[in-house]
């Protein structure tokens, strides 16, 4: 190449493509070397003993952070480093590859080694857009590398034994799309199943983290003035970042300029296909909760059979599903239950997603912790209007995880509590403790120690005479210390909640005999009859 910048051939130029294969090898195993670097750094990153130093001392905690991060997950990382190593290594498998086997041949088998690359990004996009772990993000690029690059050493062991054809191709695009998968899982479990157990164990940590965090961010904000005036603009009322619901402010201000949580417009309407109905209304709390259940899309029909349960068998209910059983007594007065489920999607895209334009999504999440009007309980609201639920007819709203966070938003909205009486909440693994629920609700939250998600508010639970909080440590639970001890995630399920509710209403406890009694209008007694009422909601475009 010349001063100014002109190409200049002298002849062709001859090329030993086996030279480019080993040289190709040495450059994957650079790269495995670089990708193992940036897993020991998110290792690092991750480790409990460190985080727990950031409350105590944020500034320089928050820049050890940042400096191992980079290390893992950083643009010059070396994870990422790893990955521009293995395109220059497909690079050459794939100039080798043109020379063996020509150019339209080459051309073919490139073609489904981008499509094993672009196999391994999909699915591993959940887990990066949840933020799962800054260091899967950039080891995806890498393993989608390496799978291709696999795929092309396969295509030429096939082309020099003369067995390359479009079967045995699929069976090696098969093979390297799911080793790839097996890599990444193994990747972000060894960063983050540690970190969730430990975790797990102190969830006083993770409260901890969530308290401060806002100050932290405070702080970066103050030392960062063009990040400051970006903050005023998109989020004025959140500063300073003082707590929990001002961060989750300027996360839901991100919609006014971006695609990111911007909150849309939500539709309602009676679901399209029947589904099983219970036999009577609810006898107890793990009934409720059992029926929060059967509306989450998770919902398998044999995930935790009650005893004499009143729902016959029933699979996963559409996205966005909400229930409302209208329980009549034996005298006419009526009351009503309303379930509704947690997070179906973690996509920061509302309406995007594979379970389609369900509200029960991240956006919600961020907005309700904002303390903002949210999707969700629009939907719960157009809901109970179109069930006909009258003013002065008592209103139940239970709801597990993100349901629940809803269910005591919609309790402490003026607007809805002119329009519609709403005497009791239930919430199970959810986040609650800074809702301002008004005295006149009875609230019953039920949280578990190893649950990590109750804590994001950054607040300890505590009773009060309108609030009963139930506390339970599963690693105690001979039915789930093994589960949760394997994966702490499983302390979140509402399978659990539900069987924790079990023990709400096996209990003699005078503040749970309380709410339960408190609770009568909701619950089975003689002569009561139940009517269900479906509804399916979606986000509008």
């Amino acid at each position: 190449m010349s001063g100014d910048g002109i190409v200049v051939s002298t002849g062709p130029t001859t090329v030993d493509p086996a030279a480019l294969e080993r040289a190709a090898g040495v450059l994957a195993g650079c790269a495995a070397a670089l990708a193992e670097v940036g897993l020991v750094a998110a290792r690092t990153a991750s480790d409990p003993r460190l985080l727990v130093t950031l409350p105590v001392a944020p500034a320089t905690g928050f820049r050890a952070e940042t400096a191992v991060g980079s290390v893992a997950a950083g643009a010059g990382g070396a994870v990422a480093a790893a990955a521009r190593v293995s395109a220059l290594a497909v690079a050459l498998r794939t100039v080798a590859l043109r020379y063996r086997l020509g150019e339209e041949a080459a051309a073919a088998v490139v073609a489904i080694a981008r499509r094993a690359a672009a196999e391994v990004v999909v699915a591993a996009a959940p887990a990066v857009l949840a933020g799962t772990a800054g260091v899967v993000a950039a080891d995806v690029v890498y393993r989608a590398h390496q799978a291709q690059e696999e795929l092309l050493v396969g295509a030429v062991g096939l082309a020099l034994s003369g067995r390359l054809d479009a079967s045995s191709l699929g069976t090696e695009f098969s093979a390297a799309t799911r080793r790839a998968g097996d890599r990444l899982a193994g990747d972000a479990g060894a960063v983050l199943q540690p970190l969730a157990r430990e975790l797990a164990a102190h969830p006083e940590v993770v409260r901890e983290l969530a308290a401060t965090t806002p100050a932290v961010l405070d702080a970066a904000l103050a030392q960062t003035p063009a990040l400051a005036v970006a903050v005023a603009a998109v989020a004025p009322d959140a500063v300073p970042l003082d707590d929990v619901a001002a961060a989750g402010t300027v996360l839901a201000g991100l919609g006014t300029v971006t695609p990111l949580f911007r909150e849309t417009p939500v539709r309602v309407r009676p679901a399209a296909v029947a589904r099983a109905v219970p036999n009577g209304p609810p006898r107890g709390v793990a009934d409720v909760l059992d029926g929060v259940a059967r509306q989450s899309t998770g919902w398998t029909g044999t995930s935790m059979p009650l005893p004499g349960s009143r729902m016959p068998p029933s699979g996963p209910p559409p996205p966005g599903t909400v229930r409302l059983e209208r329980v009549t007594s034996a005298a006419g007065r009526v009351a009503w239950v309303v379930e509704v489920p947690g997070t179906q999607t973690w996509n920061p895209l509302p309406g995007a997603g594979a379970v389609g334009r369900t509200p029960m999504d991240l956006t919600t999440n961020v907005r309700a912790v904002a303390g903002q009007p949210t999707a969700t309980a629009d939907a719960v609201v157009q809901a109970m209007r179109q069930a006909g639920v009258r003013a002065g007819e008592p209103v139940m709203v239970a709801g597990h995880s993100q349901g629940g966070l809803t269910a005591a938003a919609l309790a402490a909205d003026p607007a809805v509590r002119a329009e519609f009486t709403i005497t009791h909440v239930v919430t199970a693994g959810s986040p609650v403790d800074g809702i301002p629920v008004p005295a006149g609700v009875r609230v019953l939250s039920l949280e578990h120690t190893g649950d990590l998600v109750p804590a994001l508010d950054g607040t300890d639970a505590e009773g009060s005479p309108r609030r009963t909080v139930v506390t339970r440590d599963l690693s105690a639970a001979p039915a789930w210390a093994e589960q949760v001890a394997r994966d702490p995630v499983q302390a979140h399920g509402w399978v659990q909640y539900v069987d924790t509710a079990r023990l709400v209403d096996a209990s003699d406890d005078p503040a749970l005999r309380a709410f339960t009694a408190s609770a009568a209008p909701f619950l089975d007694a003689p002569g009561a009859g139940v009517q269900v009422f479906d509804y399916r909601a979606e986000r509008l475009p």
